[in-house]
């Protein structure tokens, strides 16, 4: 029997080992049992437990609606891994499927590196690196417009960015727990998205297995340009009938590039919809789950099943 596991950074203890999933636990328990309906296995493990070539000293087991930790070394057939970062997994190759690969991961978790890779195929805004603080100068004078966002080339849910502009993007003093910045033109997506939101914006589309199975606009709160969920920003579904042609293209011309180069990768692409055009803003390894009740739910996680289910049978047809 294949065993599948969802493996997280937190510490391996309790018996609820989703208890900081929230609201959308129910989710997760769709997936599980859907797991289960494939004769598979499902645990929930964390990397700190993690001994090497898939093996987890210590598992919580799903039983149907509800887990059991067991301390035991458990091998994984395939580990979704959710972690975030690059701490996990390591970095030597190994005998066990990971989703998402390691190459996959590094891609993400650097932002000048995924510009430098996806700017010639989609559009994507103008992007600097700006190395030691001292460059910032001569590098926003690069930057068309009077205003401009500073990220860390490897940050997460919208912590250490500047949004503003170029004269107070100046004094803006960089986060030290992050080793570099890049600096962007900004979009203006001001004028909403095609009726469904007004004002500033952006879009996150999901791909798994090469087809959009879920998207949705993400608006800051007032007062903010972060439309990151965990910055307070407020989240509505969209229909893959209501993208515009531009952005399922856009879409699917990274899903091809990734689908061949990094073994059929689960992530999402951060549109802007600005005067010109959609743009690019990111790529992203890690995906949020949908909400109960969200029309898309059941293709997202039974895609995510597929997918699984693709990795092991192509691993068997190689051993």
């Amino acid at each position: 029997m294949r065993r599948v596991a969802m493996s997280f950074s937190r510490p391996f203890e309790g018996s609820e080992p989703l208890s900081h999933i929230g609201f959308k636990l129910p989710v997760y328990f769709d997936l599980f049992d859907l797991l289960l309906k494939q004769g598979w296995e499902g645990y929930v493990t964390t990397r700190k437990t993690y001994q090497g070539d898939g093996v987890f000293d210590g598992v919580w087991q799903y039983q149907g609606k509800g887990f059991a930790k067991e301390d035991r070394r458990v091998r994984m057939d395939l580990i979704y891994d959710r972690t975030g970062g690059l701490k996990f997994p390591p970095e030597k190759k190994e005998a066990v499927i990971v989703v998402n690969n390691r190459d996959f991961k590094e891609l993400c978790a650097d932002k000048w590196l995924a510009w430098q890779e996806l700017n010639l195929i989609l559009p994507m805004p103008q992007t600097y690196l700006v190395g030691e603080k001292k460059n910032l100068p001569s590098i926003l004078s690069k930057i068309e417009g009077d205003w401009v966002v500073l990220k860390p080339l490897n940050g997460l849910m919208g912590l250490g960015i500047f949004v503003g502009p170029k004269e107070k993007a100046v004094d803006f003093e960089f986060d030290r727990k992050y080793s570099e910045y890049i600096v962007q033109e900004f979009v203006n997506t001001n004028g909403g998205f095609l009726g469904l939101v007004e004002g500033l914006h952006d879009l996150r589309v999901v791909i798994i297995n090469g087809k959009i199975v879920w998207s949705h606009l993400r608006t800051p709160p007032e007062g903010s340009f972060k439309a990151n969920v965990a910055q307070g920003g407020g989240i509505k579904e969209v229909e893959v009938s209501q993208l515009p042609e531009s952005i399922r293209e856009a879409s699917l011309v990274a899903a091809k590039l990734f689908l061949e180069k990094y073994d059929n990768p689960l992530f999402s692409v951060d549109f802007g919809l600005g005067p010109d055009g959609p743009k690019v803003f990111e790529i992203n390894d890690q995906i949020g789950f949908p909400a109960p009740g969200m029309k898309q739910k059941d293709l997202f996680l039974n895609e995510l099943v597929a997918n699984f289910a693709q990795k092991l049978k192509s691993c068997r047809q190689l051993s």
